[in-house]
């Protein structure tokens, strides 16, 4: 694992993320300002949990979530994202909007805490699969998706028949 510190929680606890494996890697590439509103956001945790999951609401436009809600006439895609086990649900015919919110996931390693990911946009439940609110995950992501063409996505993955 290539560590990099990246700040202190509230309560004096150490964060890291890796450059190479986090999924925070794909989004903080395409959104400059969102690693220092992780950064922030970080120092306002008071990290006790072994997983901590949390959306925060930022005093500005932070930039646009690509989950949206989504309805029968839309086009609708499914592929696989970097460094991702589960296939994700996207929408071809819809634009990301704009938004104040980010979500931080992160994970404690010992006596520090790892950065799972970051993104802009509120918490959702996991992709169908996944560990996150497992129980809610079919019946949210019937509804919404990721808009297609504003996240990277593994060649070759994509299918219109729902792999969940």
């Amino acid at each position: 694992m290539n560590k990099e510190y990246i700040g202190k929680t509230r309560n004096n606890i150490d964060v890291y993320w890796d450059k190479q494996f986090s999924h925070a890697v794909t989004h903080f590439a395409h959104n400059q300002k969102l690693f220092d509103y992780t950064k922030k956001s970080i120092a306002t945790i008071n990290a006790q949990e072994d997983i901590i999951r949390v959306e925060k609401e930022m005093d500005e436009i932070v930039g646009t979530t690509d989950l949206v809600e989504t309805n029968d006439q839309d086009e609708i895609i499914y592929a696989k994202r970097p460094l991702r086990k589960y296939y994700s649900r996207f929408v071809k015919n819809k634009s990301a909007l704009p938004t104040k919110w980010i979500t931080l996931d992160m994970r404690r390693e010992g006596n520090s805490y790892f950065l799972y990911t970051a993104f802009v946009g509120r918490l959702p439940p996991s992709f169908p699969g996944g560990e996150f609110l497992p129980e809610q995950s079919k019946d949210f992501w019937a509804n919404h998706a990721l808009v297609w063409g504003n996240q990277e996505v593994v060649p070759g993955t994509e299918t219109k028949e729902c792999p969940w």
